[in-house]
């Protein structure tokens, strides 16, 4: 076997955020929800933290504003980041993923914990 690093999929951790089946088990969550105006829209932010048993830590952020839409997948913002690698000494990858929609997520996520 050569010397190269394993890379731990992100993608399996947000399995897991989303309460699909994962080798990776959630320990702990954390949401803080905050709102605001931007120019008379009202923005919500929802920042979630994911604890893992493996010592992972995840960062979920979604940002949506109410600005009415027609679209089947309105806007919003979706933000992954990797705090914290976790026991097993193989990096998370990506350490950070964005989506522009939730339509974009779930194909993301559908596609990367696809069986092989």
């Amino acid at each position: 076997m050569s010397g190269a690093t394993r890379l731990v999929s992100l993608a399996a951790y947000v399995g897991a955020i989303h309460r699909q089946p994962s080798p990776h088990t959630l320990a702990d969550e954390s949401v803080e929800r905050t709102s605001w105006l931007d120019q008379g829209i009202e923005v919500r932010q929802e920042v979630a933290v994911y604890r893992f048993a493996d010592g992972a830590v995840i960062r979920r952020t979604v940002e949506q504003d109410s600005f009415p839409s027609d679209l089947a997948c309105a806007e919003c913002w979706i933000t992954y980041e990797v705090l914290a690698h976790g026991d097993s000494g193989s990096p998370i990858h990506p350490a950070r993923q964005v989506f522009e929609n939730a339509c974009r997520e779930s194909f993301w996520l559908a596609y990367h914990t696809a069986p092989a």
